[in-house]
C-alpha cells in the first residue's frame, strides 16, 4: 500500500518525514541534439552518486539516423505547446534563448506527466562529485530552492568577472533550480511559463536575461517557508565565484572552504563547468589551467572532468546541427532575421511556419530585401577573433568617427552615439522589412 494513502488510513503508522522521501525524484536537462553526449556525461554523475531518474529532453528535430536511449526525450513531442507557438518560439529565440524558455513546461511535464514530484534541473555543463540527496531532502520543507551567483560580500571584489554584471543577468544562476510538486510552485510555473513565451531574450537594455532575470523577483513573491536560498557553497561553484571558494581534498572527497579563512568546509556537491573550451577536449589539448582560471586548486577537477568526457558520447553527438538554426531550403537564420521577426510579432504581424521557404513567406521577404545570410558559416559565429587585420580595421572606424565628430561636433556627436545605442538595436532594423515599422522606435 502506498505510504500516503497508509497515513490517511491508519494515523500515525510512518511519520511525514518518511513520506516526503519516498516522493518520486528526477534530474534533467535540456539540450540540442549536438549536446546529447555531454548531458550523458552529468547523467552518468548523478546517476553515480544518487538513487533518481534522470532525463535529457532535447529542444530540436531528431532524425531517423540518430539513435538515442529512452531517457532522451524530444522537447516538441513530450511537451503542451500549440505547434504554432512552437514555430514562433524556435524560430524568434536563439538556441540558448529557446533551451531556457521551455523550462517550465519541462517541470510542468515531469509533475504532471510522469508524476514526479521533486525535480532538479542542471545545465547540461554541470557534472556532480557527491550525491544530490541533500537537495532532495530540502526539498522535504522548502518548495523552491535557488543558488546565487555568488556568496561572500566583499568591499573590494576579488572576481574574475565584474560585479556589475551580476546585475544585468540576475542574482541567481539558473544552471540549477530544484522543485516539489505543490500548488505554490504550480501557480510559479504558469507565471513564469506565460513571460518565457514572448520575453526570454538576452536583451539587457530592457532587462532581460533569458529565464535567469525573471527569478529576481521570487523573494518578493514567496516566504522564506517556501523558497530557499541556498548558501552552501559546494553547489553550482562556478568560475564567477571560484575566487571566494577553495578547493581541497579529504580522502576521496572534495571539500570546498572559504577562499580567504579557510573555514566552513563542506562537500564538493556540483560543479558548473560553465565557459568549458570543448573544442580544444575535442583536439586533444585541454588547457586545464587556463580553464580553471589559474586558480591551482581547480586543475584536479577539470582533469576529472575531462576523463568523463573522454568516456563519454560526447564526440558522437557534437557535430550534429542545431535544426532551428536554418530554413527549410538550408541557409541560415541569422540574430537579425530573428530580432525582426520578433518586432513584426509584436506588431501584430503573424507570419505562419516561418521556417518555410515557399512563396508569401517571412523568408521570401526576407531574400527580397537582401536580409539572408547565404553564406557557409553563420553571421553569428563570427567574432572580432576571426576577422582579419581586425585591429586595423578598427583603427580605420575610429578615424572615420574622428571625422564625424569634427563636422558634428561634439555636442551633436555626444547626441548621435546615444540615439544609435538604441538605434542599432536589431528589433530596430524591423524597417528593412516593413516601411511601416520605421515610424516606431523600440
Amino acid at each position: 500500500m502506498d505510504k500516503r494513502r497508509a497515513v490517511l488510513i491508519f494515523g500515525s503508522c510512518y511519520s511525514r518525514k518518511e513520506i516526503m522521501k519516498e516522493m518520486k525524484k528526477a534530474v534533467f536537462t535540456i539540450v540540442a541534439k549536438n549536446y546529447i553526449g555531454l548531458a550523458e556525461v552529468l547523467g552518468q554523475s548523478v546517476r553515480s552518486k544518487t538513487d533518481c531518474d534522470f532525463f535529457i529532453l532535447v529542444a530540436d528535430e531528431i532524425t531517423p539516423d540518430v539513435s538515442v536511449p529512452s531517457h532522451v526525450l524530444i522537447a516538441r513531442d513530450c511537451l503542451e505547446y500549440e505547434r504554432s507557438v512552437w514555430e514562433k518560439m524556435s524560430f524568434q529565440y536563439n538556441l540558448v534563448e529557446f533551451c531556457t524558455a521551455i523550462k517550465p513546461a519541462a517541470f510542468q511535464y515531469f509533475f504532471d506527466k510522469r508524476q514526479f514530484e521533486k525535480v532538479i534541473y542542471a545545465d547540461p555543463d554541470v557534472f556532480f562529485f557527491d550525491s544530490a540527496d541533500h537537495i532532495f531532502n530540502d526539498l522535504d520543507q522548502y518548495p523552491i530552492l535557488l543558488t546565487p551567483h555568488l556568496l561572500k560580500l566583499q568591499t573590494q571584489f576579488k572576481g574574475d568577472y565584474a560585479d556589475y554584471l551580476f546585475l544585468s543577468n540576475g542574482t541567481f544562476n539558473l544552471g540549477f533550480l530544484a522543485l516539489r510538486k505543490t500548488g505554490t510552485v504550480g501557480a510559479f510555473l504558469e507565471w513564469w511559463h506565460e513571460r518565457l513565451v514572448n520575453q526570454c531574450y538576452f536583451d539587457f537594455e530592457k532587462g532581460m536575461a533569458t529565464d535567469q532575470k525573471w527569478i529576481n523577483l521570487l523573494p518578493g513573491f514567496f516566504s522564506s517557508m517556501e523558497l530557499k536560498v541556498c548558501f552552501h557553497k559546494g553547489m553550482n561553484v562556478a568560475p564567477w565565484n571560484y575566487h571566494e571558494r577553495k578547493l581541497m581534498k579529504q580522502g576521496d572527497q572534495w571539500q570546498v572552504v572559504d577562499r580567504e579563512t579557510g573555514d566552513g568546509a563542506v562537500p564538493l556537491v556540483f560543479v558548473h563547468f560553465s565557459g568549458y573550451d570543448y573544442g580544444s577536449f575535442l583536439r586533444g589539448q585541454p588547457d586545464h589551467k587556463s580553464e580553471s582560471k589559474g586558480y591551482a586548486d581547480y586543475e584536479p577537477i577539470f582533469r576529472e572532468y575531462a576523463e568523463a568526457l573522454a568516456k563519454g558520447d560526447f564526440a558522437k553527438f557534437i557535430n550534429l546541427k542545431y535544426s532551428y538554426a536554418f530554413f527549410d531550403n538550408g541557409k541560415n537564420i541569422i540574430s537579425l532575421n530573428r530580432r525582426i521577426f520578433r518586432s513584426l510579432t509584436d506588431e501584430g504581424k503573424i507570419y505562419a511556419a516561418p521556417f518555410s521557404t515557399k512563396e508569401g513567406s517571412y523568408y521570401q521577404f526576407c531574400k527580397k530585401a537582401g536580409l539572408i545570410d547565404t553564406s557557409a558559416v553563420s553571421a553569428d559565429k563570427i567574432t572580432n577573433r576571426q576577422i582579419g587585420g581586425f585591429s586595423t580595421k578598427l583603427k580605420y572606424i575610429n578615424l572615420f568617427f574622428t571625422f564625424v565628430k569634427f563636422l558634428l561636433g561634439v555636442r551633436r556627436y555626444s547626441m548621435m552615439i546615444r540615439f544609435f545605442r538604441r538605434y542599432f538595436q536589431e528589433e530596430n532594423q524591423a524597417f528593412l522589412l516593413d516601411r511601416e515599422l520605421g515610424k516606431k522606435f523600440k
